[in-house]
């Protein structure tokens, strides 16, 4: 997980997903395949095949059943009790702020990590992001990394990831609550959820 912030024209280090439940899939399946049927019947012939949606593989459809929606809203809530996770906020207090966010984080994957055999590492990334553009002062900014090996294709590289800082209205306010359920507590949530599921388990491919 990486934080947020902007400094310099300098590009963030974070990356938003959206993950689509299979309550979703399958609304979205009943919605298309009119929709389809009504574009076939006015398009012509050509070549090709028409293209059919992938069913999920045993392993796949296994490991979805493992997400726990419960745990994921615990560290939504754990996230945002923090107050703030603001970029420019106490970044050595125990409780409140970046600091204790970055703490905790680190703690539930290296948790995670022990139980992979090995197979999980947790690293922090530091460096310090000098005066700029909504960084008044030199500031470390630092990113939570757990790699997890395949077994296959370990070369082979996913990324997963969520931005763990937030913000109130005014930006460069890093001191009024900002607890971003939504900014993005929930994207780390995710993470972190996968982090606990695939750390035990040997999948097919890399």
């Amino acid at each position: 997980m990486g934080t947020h912030e902007t400094a310099g024209g300098r590009p963030t280090r974070s990356t938003r997903r959206t993950f689509l439940t299979a309550s979703a899939a399958a609304t979205a399946a009943t919605v298309a395949a009119p929709l389809a049927a009504a574009t076939e019947s006015v398009m012509p012939p050509g070549p090709g095949h028409p293209v059919r949606p992938q069913p999920p593989d045993r392993e796949l459809t296994a490991l979805l059943r493992e997400i726990d929606r419960d745990r994921i809203e615990a560290t939504v809530r754990r996230l945002a009790a923090f107050g703030t996770r603001h970029t420019l906020s106490d970044q050595n207090d125990p409780v409140r702020g970046i600091g204790a966010a970055r703490d905790w984080i680190h703690a539930q994957l290296a948790g995670y990590a022990a139980a992979s055999g090995g197979r999980m590492t947790v690293e922090l990334q530091s460096y310090v992001q000098q005066p700029a553009s909504r960084i008044p002062t030199a500031t470390t900014i630092t990113n939570v990394v757990a790699t997890l090996r395949g077994d296959t294709t370990p070369d082979r590289v996913y990324v997963i990831t969520g931005h763990y800082d937030s913000r109130a209205t005014d930006v460069m306010d890093a001191v009024s609550d900002a607890p971003g359920a939504d900014d993005d507590a929930s994207g780390v949530a995710l993470v972190l959820e996968l982090a606990r599921v695939l750390a035990t388990r040997r999948c097919g491919s890399g």
